[in-house]
């Protein structure tokens, strides 16, 4: 795996990584994470960097239910 690009965000860690002819965009967060993987044909860093700044809000709201789902859950 080959990191390709670090995309900057004020509250989480983005990162654009090739490996087996795919491109992942990479979203981290505390002790959480969220992967998209999409083909090399038809895409390329800057229009991965136009998709990650689009739905980094939504990710970002993925994030918060993923950490209530997991306190509600660990504490059953």
């Amino acid at each position: 795996m080959r990191t390709i690009a670090q995309i900057p965000h004020s509250l989480m860690r983005i990162t654009v990584t090739s490996w087996n002819d795919k491109y992942q965009l990479r979203f981290e967060l505390d002790r959480y994470e969220q992967v998209f993987k999409v083909d090399h044909e038809g895409w390329d860093v800057p229009k991965l960097e136009q998709l990650a700044v689009r739905i980094s809000e939504s990710v970002l709201h993925g994030f918060v239910a993923m950490r209530a789902s997991f306190i509600e859950q660990s504490t059953l």
